[in-house]
């Protein structure tokens, strides 16, 4: 099977969904890598991200890039796991649409071709990925060749975006230099990398 950016997506949103399967009871409340957020908070944020994304995508979106919102009624470990299985096979689908990555849509930070919708998300969900599987004790396997891409666009993303703390992102950071992949993306967009 190839490794296309949306395959290799559609992949990465089914890791995502697992590790947040695989949450015990005892971790919703537990702290993440992402300060802002517990786990719960943390899963929230993403099935509302993959929730505006898929309106973003969608040929006639209806809220035009609307900022973050809750994510709804999903206040039990059953609701967020479902909506964020739910909420992710649209998303992929949205970008598994014909055309779709060669449309302008109205993304939450501007217009972008849907390509760079894709990568959004793709280093959304790699790096709360990693807040999650770090705040879970869990090993999340990510494909290195998706995330050696998402590290270049991220080097980029990163140099047009105002830095800390007004910024989306922590101050870049370092990783050890035989970290894997993922640890050296999660380094770039902020997080502290130890042991």
């Amino acid at each position: 099977m190839s490794n296309t950016p949306v395959t290799a997506f559609t992949g990465l949103v089914d890791t995502v969904a697992q590790l947040v399967e695989a949450v015990a009871d005892d971790q919703w409340t537990a702290p993440t890598p992402c300060s802002d957020w517990n786990v719960s908070q943390l899963v929230g944020h993403l099935v509302t991200g993959q929730r505006v994304f898929t309106d973003v995508m969608a040929e006639q979106p209806t809220s035009q890039g609307r900022p973050e919102q809750p994510a709804g009624t999903e206040s039990t470990p059953a609701s967020l796991k479902a909506a964020v299985r739910e909420s992710a096979d649209a998303l992929a689908a949205a970008f598994a649409r014909p055309g779709a990555l060669e449309r302008t849509v109205q993304a939450p930070i501007g217009e972008v071709p849907g390509a760079v919708a894709l990568h959004l998300q793709t280093v959304e969900h790699l790096v709360h990925g990693w807040d999650l599987a770090r705040a879970t004790g869990q090993k999340a396997l990510f494909d290195d060749t998706t995330v050696e891409r998402e590290i270049e666009f991220a080097r980029g993303l990163v140099a047009q975006l105002p830095p800390a703390p007004d910024g989306p992102f922590a101050m870049s950071r370092t990783a050890p230099a035989d970290a894997p992949a993922i640890d050296h993306l999660a380094a770039r967009l902020g997080r502290e990398i130890t042991g």
